[in-house]
């Protein structure tokens, strides 16, 4: 009968062959700019299902009316998945991210950009920065608004962008558009 391995020595074998196939992973993982875009979609089955257990006391939903209670649902949401950033590229699913409370900082601001996608902002979108630093930017009222995918922290107002002063966002993108600010 073979010897049961500890937890410890499980975790030891795992990251041994997570770090010598990190490269093939991240192979694997690659996702182009449209498989990106489409991410963010509204019509995701796992997004219309959150959209509308965020949404089941507020009926009807008038996006004019109940937009920013139910945007400030879908960012409590996100907050309470975990960060984890990983050595190489490797994507969840909105479905992997809700069962285990956790995603990268692209991951969880793809997801909260669905949602807001979802209820029916025209504008909400991703910002990646030079450093890799993803937010979700999106309007209500005429006033802007950033979400930090990193702590949660949101930031409104016409002082959002000044966040960008020493680390430029390079590209945006949401399920419509996407845009390139890096200079050729």
């Amino acid at each position: 009968m073979a010897d049961e391995l500890d937890l410890g020595t499980k975790l030891d074998i795992y990251k041994l062959v997570i770090n010598r196939y990190k490269d093939l992973i991240s192979e694997k993982e690659s996702r182009s700019i449209t498989e990106i875009r489409q991410l963010v979609s509204p019509y995701n089955d796992f997004i219309r299902k959150m959209r509308e257990s965020m949404l089941n006391d507020i009926v009807p939903y008038d996006p004019k009316l109940h937009f920013f209670t139910a945007a400030q649902r879908a960012m409590a949401y996100v907050r309470q998945i975990r960060t984890c950033e990983f050595s190489f590229s490797f994507w969840m699913t909105f479905k992997e991210m809700d069962d285990l409370k956790i995603g990268t900082i692209m991951d969880k601001a793809i997801l909260l950009a669905a949602l807001l996608r979802s209820l029916e902002s025209e504008d909400a979108r991703v910002l990646v920065t030079k450093s890799g630093k993803a937010f979700v930017r999106f309007a209500w009222s005429g006033l802007p608004y950033l979400f930090s995918a990193e702590s949660g922290s949101l930031l409104a107002g016409e002082d959002t962008m000044k966040i960008f002063s020493n680390d430029p966002i390079t590209y945006s993108f949401n399920d419509l558009i996407y845009e390139n600010y890096e200079e050729s």
